[in-house]
């Protein structure tokens, strides 16, 4: 996506046209696995803060998700703390 576009879409959840391009992260379960996909190129609403991708980048997130996120292609690692409610 080329930042210098002016985004106008609409957002999917609120419908509002006051969007920007921007590069998000993004987290996924792939099976028992928590992965991280850093620059991905998105649409963000600036009024509900949803995030949406254009066609290209689902499909190569999706070739990526279809690889099973082999651990040598990583960037790096996250350390990523649990927390649990407990019985309240």
């Amino acid at each position: 996506m080329d930042t210098a576009e002016q985004p106008s879409a609409a957002c999917p959840v609120c419908e509002s046209t006051d969007t920007r391009l921007a590069r998000v992260r993004s987290a996924f379960w792939h099976n028992d696995r928590l992965v991280v996909i850093e620059d991905v190129p998105a649409l963000v609403c600036n009024t509900c803060g949803e995030q949406f991708y254009d066609d290209a980048a689902v499909l190569l997130i999706d070739r990526m998700r279809a690889s099973g996120f082999p651990p040598e292609d990583a960037v790096r690692e996250l350390r990523v703390p649990v927390f649990a409610l407990g019985n309240i």
